[in-house]
């Protein structure tokens, strides 16, 4: 199973750090959606999203909407997560990718 993060939506804040000093448009909440494909093309995917906390970044470290890249966002995602949830969503993921494989047909005699 290969598995990938598509980012939807990026929620922005103009946001004081821990200095006070004003970080404009930070990035506080990502919409995401990760997506399962198995080798035959058969896929699903999970919508959720993350709120981040721009209080413990300098102002060095803090990185512009316009100069962010997805895979910045990905490891933002990911690193406020617990492995173990990820972990589950992909477990749900497979759940869903196996349930897509059976066939369900409606009897004639309904």
């Amino acid at each position: 199973m290969n598995y990938s993060w598509r980012i939807k939506k990026l929620g922005l804040s103009d946001s004081l750090n821990e200095n006070n000093v004003l970080l404009e448009n930070a990035i506080v909440k990502v919409q995401w959606k990760r997506i399962a494909e198995d080798t035959d093309g058969t896929s699903a995917s999970y919508l959720g999203y993350t709120v981040l906390d721009a209080t413990n970044v300098s102002l060095s470290d803090f990185i512009a909407v316009n100069d962010v890249t997805k895979e910045q966002v990905i490891a933002w995602v990911e690193n406020s997560m617990a492995g173990e949830e990820i972990s589950r969503i992909d477990a749900q993921l497979n759940t869903r990718v196996e349930k897509s494989r059976l066939l369900t047909i409606t009897p004639s005699w309904n």
